[in-house]
C-alpha cells in the first residue's frame, strides 16, 4: 500500500511533464534544430565525424566542424531519421519528450532525499521557464539535462549506472565535466 501512496507524486510530476509537452508534439523545426539535423544527416553517412561536413544557411555556407557540442544529440538524431524514413516533427518531439521524463524523475529523486517537500521541488524544476521552452527543441539541453540529473541521482545508490549518465551527459556537452569535482567535493563532505 505504501508503494502506490510513494509513487502517486511521482506521477503527478511525470504526467504534468506530458502536459507540458504534448500539445507542442507537432511544432516547427526551429531555433538551432536544423545545426543537430545537419550534424545527424552527415552522422548516417560518417557516424565517427558528425560534425565533419559544412551546409548552407542563410544564404551562408557554414563549416559544421565549429560546432561547439559532442556528437550525442546528432547521434540520437541520426537514428530517429533512419527509423522514420526522414525529419517528422510529431515523432521526433515524441522521442525527445523521454529526456524531460527522465530529468523530472531525477529532479524527484533527488528532492526526495534532501527536501522535507520533494513535490514541490519537483514541480518548481519542471515549472523553470528553460525547462519548459527548451524542452521543446532537438537542442542538445534537455538530453543534456536529463543525464546530468540521473549521473547525480543515481550517485549513490547505482554508481555504475550514474557513471554511463555521466558519460552521456559528456558526449552531449562539454560542461559535465563539472560535475565530477562537485560530486568529489560531496563524497568529501
Amino acid at each position: 500500500m505504501e508503494a502506490g501512496v510513494t509513487q502517486k507524486p511521482l506521477l503527478l510530476v511525470l504526467g504534468l511533464v506530458l502536459l507540458i509537452r504534448l500539445p507542442f508534439l507537432n511544432q516547427a523545426i526551429q531555433g538551432d534544430d536544423h545545426i543537430y539535423l545537419t550534424e545527424a544527416s552527415h552522422a548516417l553517412i560518417d557516424p565517427l565525424h558528425p560534425d565533419n561536413t559544412s551546409y548552407v544557411f542563410q544564404g551562408e555556407g557554414v563549416d559544421l566542424r565549429g560546432q561547439p557540442h559532442p556528437p550525442l544529440d546528432g547521434w540520437v538524431l541520426a537514428g530517429l531519421i533512419a527509423l522514420f524514413g526522414g525529419v517528422k516533427e510529431i515523432p521526433f518531439h515524441a522521442a525527445y519528450m523521454v529526456f524531460s521524463l527522465i530529468a523530472a524523475w531525477a529532479m524527484w529523486s533527488l528532492a526526495r532525499r534532501f527536501s522535507p517537500h520533494p513535490v514541490w521541488a519537483a514541480l518548481l524544476f519542471i515549472a523553470v521557464p528553460a525547462f519548459v521552452v527548451n524542452g521543446n527543441s532537438l537542442e542538445t539541453d534537455l538530453p543534456f539535462l536529463a543525464f546530468w540529473m540521473a549521473a547525480v541521482a543515481l550517485f549513490e545508490t547505482t554508481p555504475l549506472l550514474s557513471a554511463l549518465c555521466l558519460a552521456l551527459a559528456a558526449l552531449t556537452a562539454y560542461q559535465a565535466v563539472l560535475l565530477t569535482p562537485i560530486l568529489a567535493v560531496y563524497v568529501w563532505l
